[in-house]
């Protein structure tokens, strides 16, 4: 859920961190596997919620997950093929939002829909085509050039 704060919009907990895994994952990309565990250390996120949020990258197909020895997960694709906005919309389907108690022909409901409707296009309009890379070569260049994407 994006929530809006005066003229700042903001993203749940839940798209944070599975960004922040998200790029984590895209910076040790071709390093093999990390354990959530690992993520969750270096990025200093609640473990059990971040594992909830890999499964969802996972169901989305954005990561792999593999168990046992050496195990854990990785981008299922180069992170210069995963745009900021899959993952996103991975964490924030529009069957995650709370159905309301209301009618679904009342105007009100139908308003909210138009309203969820337009918040996600301007976040996908906003995000345009920007990449997991993009995103780890902003924020660690110097582990961006080690990792070939």
């Amino acid at each position: 859920m994006i929530l809006i704060e005066g003229a700042c919009m903001r993203m749940s907990k839940r798209s944070e961190y599975g960004l922040k895994a998200a790029v984590r994952l895209a910076g040790h990309y071709g390093g093999g596997y990390l354990q959530s565990r690992e993520i969750a250390e270096s990025e200093r996120l609640p473990p059990k919620f971040l594992e909830s949020v890999l499964l969802s990258l996972r169901s989305a197909q954005i990561l792999i997950s593999k168990v046992g020895a050496g195990g854990g997960y990785r981008l299922s694709r180069a992170p210069g093929a995963i745009r900021v906005h899959e993952v996103i919309d991975a964490l924030e389907r529009d069957e995650d939002r709370e159905p309301g108690e209301t009618d679904p022909s009342a105007v009100g409901h139908r308003a909210l829909g138009v309203l969820h409707r337009r918040i996600d296009d301007a976040v996908a309009g906003a995000l345009g085509s920007l990449t997991l890379s993009e995103l780890v070569e902003m924020s660690e260049p110097a582990l961006a050039t080690r990792r070939a994407v």
